[in-house]
């Protein structure tokens, strides 16, 4: 059973929907089961068929999923099983009480230490969904992968600190390409007090492709960041504009935060996603998801470093796996969603061809993206929209 006796000063420090230490998942984990029925449009809208008629499937490649656990006995998961490090972790400060904390001299970058807590289990669906658009047999992008599913999240609230301290687990684990959707990990706490740039070196010493959900909060990535960033503690909820209220979800202080975008050493090793309608490929609109307000997908803004490494894929209407019973779906909207996708891409390229790094494997997405759409702008979409045809097309040459 997950717990989680304290909160600490560092986990308020990254609160994200949900509080303490947290990054919010998207409002699809609260969308009720279907029928025993499926879509599969978002799979032509990125040329995944491309891949699936050549049986590239990702074999060979190992990707985790950073978020909760896996309802792994679905029929859409095809009697298939999880690599043997997955499990439930909770880093140090969810872990211990803060007396605990303080009797052991546990502190600082210590925090964020994972815990080992026990067997994985999928509580909101968040995690099932996720994995169903990179492991699903019918809805999944790459269905051979190996999968390793890191659950870091307690009740309804997923551990961002978690998340980030297990970036020093991955390379031992043998991941290439890590999926986390959630808010809190596209940049590491770099104040007076912390400096904690060392935790998510590993993506570039361990060549760990880091793959995170933009967010549904219709954050500006520029104007979040460089141009106007805002210190949620010392405006009052009242006095918040709905804009402000969301980008407060996001993070209570990005003052005291260091994007990974912003650093060139980690930046080669990471994606950020938006999400567009598979159809019209607009931005995705994500009705009342906090407080009554209108959400939409994240978008990167004017500045080149967010652009760089930014990507977009459909996040909206997408068929995911039940949680709760073996053969049902739900469709659910959200980033959480878009990115997965990004995340089975990479596997696919990878598996074709392994002698390319990972981090050029994302490079070769990013190049390859479709910026051919009449509403492209690369304020909005970045790089453009996921295309695995191309990119599979363009990696045979870069492998030569």
């Amino acid at each position: 059973m997950k717990h989680s006796i304290s909160v600490s000063v560092l986990a308020l420090a990254l609160a994200g929907c949900g509080g303490g230490g947290s990054g919010s998942n998207d409002p699809g984990s609260q969308v009720p089961d279907q029928p025993v029925s499926f879509d599969t449009g978002h799979l032509e809208t990125i040329n995944q068929d491309y891949a699936a008629l050549r049986s590239i499937t990702g074999s060979g490649v190992t990707v985790a999923v950073i978020d909760d656990g896996v309802n792994i006995t679905h029929d859409e998961f095809g009697g298939k099983s999880l690599n043997q490090n997955s499990g439930y972790y909770e880093a140090s400060t969810d872990f211990y009480t803060f007396q605990e904390q303080q009797d052991l001299g546990i502190s600082g970058l210590d925090l964020y230490d994972p815990n080992d807590a026990g067997e994985q289990e999928d509580g909101t669906g968040h995690g099932t969904d996720v994995a169903s658009m990179i492991f699903g047999e019918n809805v999944g992008v790459s269905p051979g992968v190996d999968l390793v599913v890191l659950d870091v999240q307690d009740g309804s609230t997923p551990s961002s600190v978690a998340a980030i301290g297990l970036i020093q687990e991955l390379g031992g684990f043998g991941v290439d390409f890590a999926n986390v959707s959630m808010t809190g990990v596209d940049s590491f706490e770099d104040n007076a007090s912390n400096d904690a740039q060392s935790l998510v070196d590993p993506l570039d010493a361990d060549d760990i492709g880091w793959i995170v959900s933009g967010g549904n909060f219709g954050n500006d990535q520029t104007e979040f960041w460089v141009t106007n960033q805002l210190d949620c503690s010392t405006v009052a909820f009242s006095d918040r504009t709905d804009d402000q209220k969301l980008a407060c979800r996001k993070l209570s202080d990005p003052q005291n935060f260091t994007p990974i975008a912003k650093v060139p050493s980690l930046a080669d090793n990471l994606i950020l996603v938006g999400a567009v309608d598979r159809d019209t490929l607009e931005l995705s609109v994500f009705p009342s998801i906090f407080s009554g307000i209108d959400g939409g997908s994240a978008t990167p803004g004017t500045d080149s470093d967010f652009q760089d490494r930014w990507i977009v894929a459909p996040g909206s209407a997408l068929s995911t796996a039940s949680s709760t019973d073996n053969t049902g779906y739900r469709t659910v909207p959200g980033t959480s969603f878009a990115a997965p996708q990004v995340t089975g891409a990479a596997a696919l390229v990878k598996g074709q061809f392994p002698s390319l790094t990972n981090a050029e494997v994302l490079q070769v997405l990013l190049d390859t993206a479709d910026d051919s759409f009449a509403s492209f702008e690369p304020a909005l979409h970045g790089q453009g929209l996921l295309d695995v045809e191309a990119a599979l097309i363009e990696a045979a040459v870069r492998a030569l």
